[in-house]
C-alpha cells in the first residue's frame, strides 16, 4: 500500500472588516480544493481594524472620509469577481473594531478543534461574518448581530455568548495580535508557510500563491530536501 504524500499546514492571517481579506477568501477556497488530502490551514485574526471610529476620525481614513472607503471597497470587490458589494456598509452602519468580531471568531474556531461545533464551521462563520457585513451592511461589531449571524449558520449561539461574555474570546484575539507582532506580519490578509520561511502578504497573485504551495508540496514529497 502507498504511504499518504505529507501535508502541508499553513497560516492564513485576515482581518473580518478587511475588502482584500473578503475577495482573497475565493483563493484560498480554490487552494484548498486543488490539494485536498495535501494542506491544512490555521486561521488567525489580525486586527488591523482595531479603533474603526479612531480611522475615520483622525487616523489613515480620515481624509477621504466615509464616501472613499465606499468607493475603494467596491472598486476592490468589483475587481475580482464580487459585484454584489457595493461598498454602502460603510455609510449604512458604524462598525467599532475588529477584536469584538474577531472574539467571536476564535472562539467558533475553538469550539470546532474541541469538537462542540463540526469540522468547517470556524472557517463557514467567518466567511458568513463577512458577507453579512460587505453584501448584507450588518454591523458584525455588535454582539446581537454575531449570534444571529451563529444561529443562522447553523451554529450555538448560547455557547457562543458564554464565551463572549467571560471575556475568553478577546483573549484569544490578543494571543493572536501577540504572535502578530513576533512574526512583524504587515497586515491583511497573509500568509505564512513553512514556519515563516515563506510570507505572502496583501494582494497576492493567484500563480504565485499556487507556485509557492506547489514547491512547498514538491519538497515534501520523498525525494525533496533542504538544508536546515
Amino acid at each position: 500500500m502507498t504511504s499518504p504524500l505529507p501535508r502541508l499546514r499553513f497560516a492564513w492571517w485576515s482581518d473580518p472588516f478587511c475588502i482584500w481579506a473578503f475577495v482573497a477568501e475565493d483563493a484560498l477556497d480554490d487552494l484548498l480544493a486543488a490539494h485536498p488530502d495535501r494542506l491544512d490551514v490555521d486561521h488567525h485574526v489580525i486586527p488591523v481594524f482595531g479603533s474603526i471610529i479612531h480611522r475615520f476620525r483622525a487616523g489613515s481614513w480620515a481624509s477621504g472620509g466615509v464616501a472613499a472607503r465606499v468607493a475603494a471597497t467596491a472598486q476592490v470587490a468589483a475587481a475580482h469577481g464580487h459585484p454584489e458589494v457595493d461598498g454602502a456598509v460603510w455609510e449604512r452602519v458604524q462598525p467599532t473594531s475588529t477584536w469584538a468580531v474577531g472574539a467571536a471568531i476564535k472562539l467558533t474556531f475553538d469550539a470546532e478543534q474541541a469538537g462542540e461545533e463540526a469540522p468547517g464551521s470556524g472557517a463557514a462563520y467567518q466567511r458568513a461574518l463577512r458577507r453579512a457585513f460587505f453584501v448584507d451592511a450588518r454591523d458584525i461589531s455588535a454582539r446581537g448581530v454575531q449570534l444571529e449571524v451563529a444561529a443562522e449558520a447553523g451554529l450555538d449561539p448560547d455557547r457562543l455568548r458564554a464565551g463572549l461574555d467571560s471575556g475568553r474570546g478577546l483573549a484569544r484575539v490578543a494571543e493572536d495580535e501577540d504572535e502578530r507582532q513576533r512574526q512583524r506580519l504587515q497586515g491583511s490578509p497573509t500568509w505564512v508557510f513553512d514556519g515563516g520561511r515563506a510570507v505572502l502578504y496583501g494582494n497576492v497573485n493567484r500563480d504565485v500563491l499556487r507556485h509557492t504551495v506547489a514547491d512547498l508540496l514538491g519538497g515534501l514529497a520523498p525525494g525533496g530536501s533542504a538544508c536546515g
